[in-house]
């Protein structure tokens, strides 16, 4: 073979290597893009959201009387709380690609519309362990690190709700309860007073007993049907106090 060949060959081999890396080049560009600081959910409208619901973990649902959380007693939802959540996930961007990983046992976190359409979708997997910041997640097929835990949206919904229901004196709740039995609650016997609540001050409450093996105390506002665990403390000022205890006389010499 001439020398004359064998740079023909060459010459050939390179543009067919040239062309094959392209190709190549150009598949993986398609099936791979590029993720970093892309927007997770670029088209989500957070005033469309009618339903948050993550898993069976958490239901949020927005209706008549308001948002209520189905995975905690169906209690009425702080809706500033719901925006402040869904305006960081509209915003929530991906930090990096995740080579090598695959997100075990992704959770949903669904957004429905008001006539129950998907709005959007995201499998969330585990938060980061090491940085303390960052959950996994797959978008686009990729499995990436977010740039938000997204905490909010774990538990069954007490994080969107507003605990304080007393201005004076302070009173926030524990949990709410139900089932319990009228002499469990001791609402029968227990102590009505007045508090203020939004400067309303001809507003009650009534204090019931201990909650068994436990410092916290029931309580009901006005004749609502919300039974609530509060800390002691919280409403000892409207307790009666118990009376003096008598100092034993000094014995005469």
């Amino acid at each position: 073979m001439t020398n004359k060949n064998l740079i023909t060959l060459a010459a050939t081999a390179v543009v067919l290597g040239a062309a094959a890396y392209l190709a190549t080049s150009t598949t993986s560009t398609k099936r791979s893009p590029r993720l970093n600081g892309t927007t997770v959910l670029p088209n989500l409208d957070v005033s469309a959201v009618a339903s948050v619901e993550f898993g069976d973990k958490l239901k949020l649902a927005s209706g008549a009387n308001g948002w209520t959380a189905a995975t905690y007693h169906n209690y009425p939802v702080d809706r500033s709380k719901v925006v402040d959540a869904l305006l960081k996930l509209s915003e929530l961007k991906v930090g990096q690609v995740v080579r090598g990983k695959t997100v075990e046992s992704p959770t949903n976190l669904v957004l429905r519309d008001g006539e129950g359409q998907e709005l959007a979708a995201l499998p969330l997997g585990d938060k980061h362990a090491k940085w303390g910041h960052g959950r996994y997640a797959t978008v686009k097929g990729e499995t990436v690190l977010v740039s938000d835990t997204l905490d909010a949206f774990d538990g069954d919904g007490k994080s969107f709700v507003e605990t304080k229901i007393v201005d004076t004196p302070y009173i926030s709740f524990n949990d709410v309860v139900e089932g319990l039995s009228e002499e469990e609650l001791g609402f029968a016997t227990g102590v009505v007073a007045k508090v203020t609540i939004g400067g309303d001050t001809n507003r009650t409450v009534t204090v019931g007993n201990k909650v068994k093996d436990g410092s916290d105390r029931y309580l009901k506002l006005d004749q609502g049907d919300w039974v609530y665990k509060v800390s002691s403390y919280s409403v000892d000022s409207l307790l009666p106090k118990p009376p003096p205890t008598k100092e034993p006389a000094e014995e005469k010499k």
